[in-house]
């Protein structure tokens, strides 16, 4: 038994060695399906906006949008939500939801592209995703558009595994995981089993989520055919409180916002609006 371990793990090992294009291919694959055309603003969804460039050695390497709450008298001031998007398209295909989030909630938004997505320069990596969400949550800080406010990671797939490791080291006042995956690992899983194991240390939120210390919320379709349903309720599970999952019948990958209802806006409110944890 021993032998054939050790027999594995040099072949392991050798995989490694040898199969670096395949890695980098496999992790392309899982993690990055950018868009780089903008094809809107939130002009067109009435939404006043600021367009902003940040990050990178330059400090225009990354692009962005800040879009103050809808009412400007509200007092207390309202929530200030940092968006992580998923690992398809662009700031302007999240504007939709932004729409009716801002309605039915509220808040103050910055939304923006990692790099190779949309205006931002680069080409999208892992370890640049990681930077450019640190970079992002460093402007936001900066610019003052937190202070006084509840500062809310709102995260899609993708962006749910870029806020795990985020929240670790400036912790927010509310974690919002849409449709997570339990780990880089997990997906590869699906999509090719014999070469998961290649990228086990690569966004693996199930290593970091019992270390969170924010209060959390895990919303995931029922039909969700991208990260399986089971992915986001193993997640959760491994979470430590105060949290809440909510399932989306019938919900697939990106429609959650569509198809909840009012039971989805609801719990949004009350987590995002409620009580202190």
């Amino acid at each position: 038994m021993a032998d054939n371990a050790h027999k594995w793990a040099s072949v392991r090992v050798t995989a490694a060695s040898v199969l670096g294009l395949p890695i980098e291919w496999l992790k392309n694959t899982l993690a990055f399906h950018p868009n780089p055309v903008v094809h809107t603003s939130p002009e067109a969804y009435e939404l006043v906006y600021e367009e902003v460039w940040f990050g990178g050695l330059d400090g225009q390497t990354l692009h962005g949008w800040y879009i103050p709450q809808l009412r400007q008298d509200a007092a207390p001031p309202e929530p200030l939500f940092i968006w992580f998007h998923g690992n398809a398209g662009n700031i302007a295909h999240r504007l939709p939801q932004l729409q009716l989030l801002a309605q039915q909630v509220g808040g103050s938004h910055f939304l923006f592209d990692y790099r190779g997505f949309g205006k931002s320069r680069g080409r999208p990596t892992i370890a640049g995703l990681l930077a450019d969400g640190r970079a992002a949550v460093t402007l936001v800080q900066a610019r003052g558009w937190a202070t006084g406010r509840r500062v809310v990671y709102f995260g899609e797939s993708l962006g749910c595994a870029v806020i795990v490791q985020l929240a670790l080291e400036r912790v927010p006042d509310r974690v919002i995981l849409s449709a997570p995956f339990y780990s880089l690992r997990a997906m590869g899983q699906l999509v090719l089993p014999p070469l998961a194991f290649l990228v086990d240390k690569d966004l693996n939120s199930a290593r970091l989520i019992q270390q969170l210390r924010a209060p959390l919320l895990v919303i995931h379709g029922t039909a969700d055919t991208t990260v399986p349903f089971q992915q986001g309720q193993d997640l959760y599970a491994l979470a430590p409180p105060p949290k809440v999952f909510h399932p989306v019948p019938g919900g697939k990958h990106t429609d959650l916002h569509e198809v909840g209802g009012d039971a989805y806006w609801q719990v949004l409110r009350d987590f995002v609006l409620g009580p202190p944890a």
